[in-house]
């Protein structure tokens, strides 16, 4: 008899309520379940970090649903998830377990609007949802909050949300959720203050940075286990020869049945859904597409036919990474390489979830896409996993202050309970935590709050209109355009496209007439011509997506930190840095201070300039170690409106202390970490070396 049987057995003893609910059907537990289950029932906060689905789900519910049921006669476990498309996953597979046992399951997004008739068990919401929910959850018979009797919380995803915008909201809601519990055991709405937080990631190289950010006093459950990645060509050829050498044979058809492509622009998803239907008009797959610009309806529509439908080809943004139930999947496809090695990994694990092994296609328009996906390839294969970048963040304070007073009864907050509030929440990134008093006045200057007759604050009518259509709980920047309407279909197709003169378009893959503009509504109808229409443009995020394809490559050519190799060529001199956008932004920085108007070109993966300026580069990057903090942050100091704009960063920082506004960026940039990586970095010639040949495939 093996020790894990053993373990198995005491842990279903103490699961008596919730075995058969969740490991009936299996009998035994995985490796993460052993681990984690224990220390939930236990009452401890933790992280557990282990592969996609490897059990994490059951690993937290099963234990805090047997915890909660057996101690407290009203409870809620707050489940949140970073996309409405998890919620709707995680709802779906935990209704069907639950509802034969008297567990009320319920979840809150902006596709699903929750009516509150008693506390609900469990509620899956995103982190928007959460904070409406802080704001407008008042029960309406005033006695208590839809939130007062949250025992236990659920970060699912967290890696995605960890350094985002959305991540850092979380974390000022969670401080919220923990006074508002203080104020419901006060007023005797609940039995217990304590929240128990569980946060569930995918294996990190650095999950200590996620634990302290959210649960700075639990602990970290690591499990092992990975799914064997089966290449079904080792060609890395483009997707259009992939398609014509592949996808165009009977054998591989016969194969693979439902397949899904992975792009990186909702615009490479039109062409390819429009390229694949006219080069398998003759095949009997459905080909299907799935993006953030298509509405609602239509990616529930892909949504469907790829669970229903026996033969499917699904295109995809990266909406189809996490979340959405499809079905089994039998072939991945990279149509491109993505930014970074968070969504690879994503990406590939969509395919054959059921089995140990992924098959897998890879494709490359050229030799630079070829060597960042054998790289990323290498990684995952390997197990390497690489640091994420950081996004912008700190106009979250302004979001959560607003959202905080409209959390109140009578609309207004003290400052104190204000200050109080952001101290809690920017200790993590300040020591002198006098900065919240400095945010206040800004905020009080600028217009954005104002005092009340009693002395407290309340806010600017902007910010009362925001709150009635539910625009404050978000922090995303959204892209804006104009939206395609379907006479026939009575529905919106898509959204944040951007106007063009053409009579026809082809959307999903399909021809269609413009019959009319009003306002931001271009009207469309099925076209009856048979010529093509124009693909659609879609306006811009407006963000940065990070690049860390750079570390991938560097870990993939066995190169260390440190090292920054650089090739002469044509009297050019390319010096391979390989540190992502983040390094990329970093040295223009540089340039600006040093003056070194002497570099032609810099990107995510190199540095440009003449072989005559190599010394004076060289020297120059050297010189780096006579830089402190202090000479930095006063050049940012002095340019930060054009830094802002470069980063795109929110444009509510602007009404932030300066203080704050320079440590978004230096934040951002990752500076402190880059200056200590540069005042040991050692710069090598590799030219006439094999490590020539790779490096050059990045020269374009």
């Amino acid at each position: 008899m093996d020790n894990g049987y053993l373990e198995d057995l005491n842990i279903k003893n103490q699961l008596s309520s919730t075995w058969d609910m969740f490991f009936g059907s299996y009998g035994r537990l995985k490796d993460v379940q052993r681990k984690a289950i224990p220390k939930i029932l236990e009452g401890k906060d933790i992280l557990i970090c282990s592969p996609t689905a490897s059990g994490k789900t059951e690993a937290a519910c099963a234990p805090l649903i047997e915890r909660l049921k057996s101690r407290f006669k009203v409870w809620t476990i707050l489940y949140i998830c970073p996309t409405r498309a998890l919620v709707n996953d995680i709802y779906e597979r935990l209704y069907s377990r639950l509802i034969y046992y008297d567990i009320n399951i319920l979840r809150k997004t902006g596709d699903y609007q929750a009516e509150f008739k008693t506390i609900p068990n469990i509620l899956i919401t995103t982190p928007e949802s959460f904070d409406s929910m802080m704001c407008r959850g008042k029960l309406k018979n005033g006695f208590g909050h839809i939130l007062s009797c949250v025992y236990a919380v659920i970060l699912d995803e967290v890696h995605l949300l960890y350094g985002s915008s959305r991540g850092e909201q979380v974390r000022w809601l969670l401080e919220r959720l923990r006074r508002l519990k203080a104020q419901a055991f006060k007023e005797k709405w609940c039995d217990d203050e304590k929240i128990q937080i569980i946060a569930m990631s995918a294996t990190m190289k650095e999950p200590e940075k996620i634990l302290k950010y959210y649960i700075p006093d639990g602990e970290i459950i690591k499990a092992e286990g990975k799914r064997e990645i089966n290449l079904i060509s080792d060609e890395i050829v483009s997707i259009d020869e992939t398609i014509l050498k592949h996808f165009c044979s009977i054998d591989f058809q016969n194969r693979f049945k439902k397949i899904l492509i992975f792009c990186n622009s909702r615009n490479k998803v039109d062409a390819l859904v429009a390229e694949l239907r006219s080069v398998l008009k003759d095949s009997n797959y459905q080909i299907v597409s799935h993006h953030g610009s298509l509405a609602k309806s239509e990616r529930e529509e892909t949504e469907e036919i790829l669970k229903r439908h026996e033969r499917v080809i699904a295109v995809s943004s990266s909406t189809f990474e996490i979340g959405i139930d499809i079905g089994s999947i039998d072939l991945v496809v990279l149509a491109e390489a993505p930014l970074d090695m968070n969504s690879f990994l994503q990406r590939i694990g969509r395919g054959n979830r059921k089995n140990e092994r992924i098959d897998v296609l890879l494709c490359a328009e050229n030799d630079t896409q070829r060597l960042i996906q054998k790289a990323m390839l290498f990684c995952a294969q390997n197990g390497i996993l690489l640091n994420t970048a950081a996004g912008n963040i700190f106009h979250v304070i302004i979001q959560q202050i607003i959202s905080y007073i409209f959390q109140s009864k009578d609309l207004k907050r003290s400052k104190d309970a204000l200050k109080s509030l952001i101290e809690s929440c920017l200790k993590y990134y300040f020591e002198d935590l006098s900065v919240a008093n400095d945010i206040i006045n800004n905020l009080i200057l600028s217009g954005q709050l104002k005092e009340a007759d009693d002395g407290k604050l309340t806010v600017k009518k902007d910010w009362f209109d925001k709150f009635s259509n539910g625009q404050i709980h978000s922090t995303i920047r959204f892209a804006s355009g104009m939206s395609i309407y379907d006479l026939e279909k009575n529905r919106i197709l898509a959204t944040n496209v951007q106007h063009f003169q053409n009579k026809r378009v082809k959307i999903t893959g399909k021809n269609k007439e413009i019959i009319n503009i009003q306002g931001n509504s271009i009207i469309v109808k099925n076209s009856s011509e048979k010529l093509d229409g124009s693909l659609l443009s879609y306006a811009p995020y407006e963000t940065i997506f990070f690049n860390t394809q750079p570390y991938a490559i560097r870990t993939y050519l066995g190169l260390e930190d440190k090292i920054f190799p650089y090739v002469i060529r044509d009297n050019k001199v390319y010096m391979f840095h390989l540190g992502s956008t983040q390094r990329e932004f970093f040295i223009k920085l540089l340039i600006r201070m040093l003056n070194l108007k002497v570099i032609e070109a810099v990107n995510s993966f190199l540095v440009q300039f003449d072989k005559g300026y190599c010394k004076k580069v060289i020297s120059s990057f050297k010189d780096i170690k006579y830089l402190n903090d202090y000479s930095m942050i006063k050049f940012i100091e002095k340019d930060i409106d054009k830094i802002e704009k470069e980063l795109k960063i929110d444009p509510l920082n602007k009404l932030l202390p300066m203080k704050i506004r320079v440590e978004e960026v230096l934040r951002i940039i990752n500076l402190r970490e880059e200056i200590k990586l540069f005042k040991k970095v050692e710069f090598q010639n590799v030219t006439h070396t094999q490590l020539e040949m790779h490096l050059t495939k990045l020269i374009h």
